[in-house]
């Protein structure tokens, strides 16, 4: 249908302009009279106009879309064009705007990029849900990388470690010379604190409204917390004391309570030696053997190993050698007791006795490489 509306109209453009040229031909004979060569020329005009008008309208429809808006101006310049230019006008039209719009644009080869299509079957880069790089290679950037953006990555990839693993890696972030490292480290260590503060909080508060068989795991988790907190040096100072002695007074409180049948009241002679230890510190000799002795009936060995690293932490080695026998009493393993045993005689200054342990040490132990210096020293 359009071919033929195409068709149709440049046959009716060409034709009208045949017969304008033909009576513009005629107006040119001498022998007519002048209001006959007037009337010629008027209505070659006429049909120079009708001409142009089927042609534009030719044109116009053979124009890409975004060249026929608006139709009305679009239209008028192309009637303009062929008007004005009688016969060039429409081999004009044709070829400088209906064909050179339609070529498409030279474009220099620089600005070309090509792309070379991948051979099927194709499948995408793999995307790992945790960062392909483990706790020693992220520790090892953090140490050596020269490049500051590095290790700024590296400190950002640990929120996908769990923070345990994290820390070690923000506390050498932290005495990064690039202000960034540094200051990411900073805001990371803050936010896990706060989060372990919080968490302290909510179950201080709820503790009250447990039963009595669920307080002893809410305080026990409340210990937990609050050493996370001392061990990691996450608070310094006053705060650190203050953590240290609520763990200390929350694990107490377990043992104690633990250590007596359900339905027995606490006697005044066994609690009383633990609410004194509670409140003063450092603990005397006397109300050492006491709390011992109120406190040796618990049953939960790994109760009484962070009983035991919680005494260490605050300066009290033979409460804490009591506490770690009460352990290997009631089931734990030697092996998670001897670096402790280990620590305490090296504290007291008995260097035959820490030999003695980590000769008997059968693995590295929780301390890494201190503890390994410390074996290589201690077995030359």
């Amino acid at each position: 249908m359009m071919r033929r509306m195409h068709r149709l109209l440049a046959l009716s453009g060409v034709t009208a302009e045949v017969v304008a040229v033909l009576l513009v031909g005629l107006s040119a004979d001498d022998a007519m009279a002048a209001w006959q060569e007037s009337a010629l020329l008027f209505t070659a005009v006429i049909f120079h106009s009708a001409s142009s008008y089927y042609l534009a309208r030719m044109f116009w429809q053979s124009l890409p879309r975004r060249y026929k808006l608006p139709p009305r101006r679009s239209l008028g310049l192309l009637f303009v064009f062929l008007w004005i230019l009688p016969v060039f006008g429409t081999l004009g039209v044709l070829w400088s705007i209906t064909r050179a719009l339609k070529r498409p644009r030279t474009r220099s080869a620089k600005n070309v990029k090509i792309i070379i299509l991948p051979e099927l079957p194709f499948s995408p880069p793999v995307i790992f849900p945790v960062p392909p790089y483990s706790q020693g290679a992220l520790r090892q950037i953090v140490h050596f990388a020269g490049r500051s953006l590095k290790r700024l990555k590296a400190v950002m990839a640990t929120r996908h470690m769990a923070p345990r693993e994290a820390m070690e890696i923000w506390s050498k972030a932290t005495r990064d010379p690039v202000d960034d490292v540094r200051l990411l480290a900073y805001a990371m260590k803050d936010a896990h604190e706060k989060k372990l503060t919080d968490r302290v909080l909510s179950l201080t508060e709820a503790l009250p409204q447990l039963p009595p068989r669920a307080q002893n795991a809410c305080r026990k988790t409340i210990a937990a917390l609050c050493w996370e907190l001392v061990y990691h040096k996450l608070v310094q100072g006053a705060v650190r004391q203050h953590w240290l002695k609520n763990a200390r007074t929350q694990m107490e409180s377990v043992l104690t309570s633990s250590s007596i049948k359900p339905g027995d009241a606490l006697s005044d002679s066994a609690s009383a030696p633990v609410r004194t230890a509670s409140k003063s510190s450092p603990m005397s000799p006397k109300h050492g053997r006491s709390e011992a002795s109120s406190l040796s009936r618990g049953t939960d060995p790994d109760s009484w190993l962070l009983y035991g690293r919680i005494l260490l932490e605050s300066g009290e080695a033979t409460l804490a050698r009591k506490a770690f026998v009460n352990a290997q009493t009631h089931g734990a393993d030697q092996q998670q007791l001897l670096p402790w045993f280990a620590e305490i005689a090296f504290r007291e200054r008995r260097f035959s006795e820490v030999k003695r342990c980590l000769s008997m040490l059968a693995r590295a132990g929780e301390k890494g490489r201190e503890l390994a210096l410390v074996r290589a020293w201690w077995n030359k």
